[in-house]
């Protein structure tokens, strides 16, 4: 993920410091040809809001000191709000009811329709961390564009290649547009621009399948992320309906370990869906090890042959060492301790667990919605006495969002563990398993459905993967008992 810091500002909390920020961004904006007067007024209208939020609300009656930064992420412009004052959500939810009779539920709803995304960072001693991020839109004419159309495979000998050129990356849009038309959840990869500074950003490999005549069959990428480092995902794996029945995902699955024992990455993750065997079996012939289930992941406006129904759709999540020498220190719940053990153990990962459990001083938290995929995630690096709190306002504010599903990430790394574990189920979070490998880290993975019941019903399993369903009943429906 790109992440270009382009100023700090240090002000006291007092409102007489609003005008002067202000002015500061408008002259950072500004000068951004994408930007045009009625965007930049938007995002004043949601930074004088935040700004006055702080102001009044982290140091009552006492003079304290605020940091706001602007940053370029990916292709948002994001404004930030960092202080040690007293924790506070910045709420933006409204009722669609109330708009029309209601002053703050219009204001809010104005404010939700100025911005693409709010997050909340809890940074332990450092304080917390409020932010904003608004798109910065390429001015770009669009056509409408032709349906896709079957072509005949002037030949099946088929080779991979890297996306180097604007050209591969066409073709790796057609491809993508091809099965998801333009509902892709990753929109940035529908602009050659934003896809090729991925690629030369390492934020993403790509490849393409080609055919002697230069016919592309197909597309993989290897996605890398902050929260997984050194652990790529295989991803946005796509065969074009007249290729099938090549072995195509068997060949990208190949090609991606090639990959990974050339750039010495530590683990490898993919993310078969829950109704496609066949993807699962070529993860488990390639010997991954299942981990996870993710239930209601892919939002319902996803196009793909696979969700004419429109309802969300499941995936699993799995995993595969790289490094044979990989060792961890992880403090795993009582509960699931010989649950992490096992995928640990299959997985190849040599985890030392200790029993330690201690609360930290402050609870480090990442908050972030994915609109696209109506969902919160909620990345817990380590507990301490107000993680409960924490939990049930991002659980409300979700549902004040509408939001269908939320994901948990609790650090399996810090003795605070089991708290965070114990606590996330007095939240009505459910176990989906663990996600080991990182270099940065390994997580325990809960989910918590707001618009629909768990249920396992609709899985399709093979192998491994339906072990992994029936040890995550187990432990689920033990404790609903």
């Amino acid at each position: 993920m790109e992440n270009k810091k382009l100023a700090t500002l240090q002000i006291s909390n007092h409102r007489l410091f609003i005008p002067a920020v202000l002015s500061f961004i408008d002259m950072i904006i500004t000068q951004h040809k994408n930007y045009d007067i009625d965007r930049c007024n938007q995002l004043r209208f949601v930074v004088t809001k935040m700004l006055l939020n702080r102001i009044t609300n982290a140091y009552p009656n006492t003079v304290g000191e605020l940091f706001v930064e602007l940053s370029i992420v990916d292709d948002y412009l994001e404004i930030s709000v960092r202080d040690k004052g007293v924790p506070q959500w910045i709420d933006f939810s409204y009722d669609e009811q109330l708009i029309s009779s209601d002053t703050e539920n219009f204001q809010k709803f104005v404010l939700d329709k100025c911005i693409d995304c709010v997050g909340l960072e809890k940074l332990g001693k450092d304080g917390q961390r409020l932010y904003v991020r608004q798109k910065i839109r390429n001015p770009i004419s669009f056509e409408t564009p032709k349906p896709y159309e079957l072509t005949k495979p002037l030949d099946t000998n088929i080779t991979i290649k890297a996306v180097e050129t604007e050209e591969d990356a066409i073709e790796a849009i057609r491809c993508i547009y091809s099965e998801y038309g333009y509902s892709y959840a990753y929109e940035k990869l529908y602009y050659v621009d934003n896809l090729m500074r991925m690629i030369r950003e390492g934020e993403l490999m790509s490849f393409l399948a080609v055919n002697e005549h230069g016919q592309t069959a197909g597309h993989f990428a290897l996605a890398f992320s902050d929260l997984f480092d050194n652990m790529p995902e295989i991803s946005t794996v796509v065969t074009r309906k007249e290729f099938r029945g090549l072995g195509l995902f068997a060949k990208f699955m190949d090609h991606a370990e090639k990959i990974a024992k050339e750039k010495g990455f530590r683990a490898m993750m993919g993310q078969p869906v829950a109704y496609h065997p066949i993807s699962q079996k070529a993860f488990l012939k390639s010997n991954y090890t299942a981990t996870s289930i993710l239930l209601s992941y892919i939002g319902s406006e996803v196009e793909s042959e696979y969700n004419k129904q429109k309802e969300r759709l499941d995936l699993f999540a799995c995993i595969k060492m790289m490094d044979e020498n990989a060792t961890t220190v992880i403090y795993p719940p009582a509960e699931i301790k010989s649950f992490v053990a096992k995928i640990c153990e299959k997985a190849t990962l040599k985890a030392e667990a200790k029993d330690d459990k201690e609360l930290a001083l402050n609870t480090c938290v990442k908050i972030e919605d994915n609109v696209m995929l109506k969902m919160k995630r909620i990345i817990l690096t380590q507990a301490g006495e107000d993680v409960e709190k924490i939990l049930k306002d991002a659980v409300a504010d979700s549902i004040r969002k509408k939001h269908e599903m939320l994901e948990l990430f609790i650090s399996l790394r810090h003795s605070s563990c089991e708290e965070a574990f114990i606590t996330a189920k007095k939240c009505k979070f459910t176990l989906s398993g663990i996600l080991p490998g990182a270099e940065n880290d390994d997580y325990i993975v809960m989910q918590l459905l707001i618009k629909s019941v768990r249920s396992y019903d609709q899985l399709v399993t093979v192998g491994e993967f339906e072990e992994l369903t029936q040890d995550i009943k187990a432990l689920t429906e033990k404790r609903e008992k």
